[in-house]
């Protein structure tokens, strides 16, 4: 159960926290507040395609130079 919510609290809090403050200090320019946070979901989808990468030449211990 510990670990559910831990799991959560990792996943989504950023995002949800950086989502607030874009909107609370963007005023009426919503637009900018959602390129913003597109731009966060993709750098989080990228960061884990890059990390299982890495796992994935560590076990098939492919060289990574």
């Amino acid at each position: 159960m510990i670990a559910i919510l831990n799991y959560s609290l990792n996943k989504f809090c950023p995002y949800i926290l950086i989502g607030f403050l874009l909107f609370y200090n963007s005023g009426m320019n919503p637009l900018r507040s959602g390129i913003i946070l597109l731009f966060c979901l993709f750098i989080d989808k990228f960061s884990f395609k890059a990390g299982y990468s890495l796992a994935f030449c560590k076990k098939n211990n492919i060289n990574l130079d």
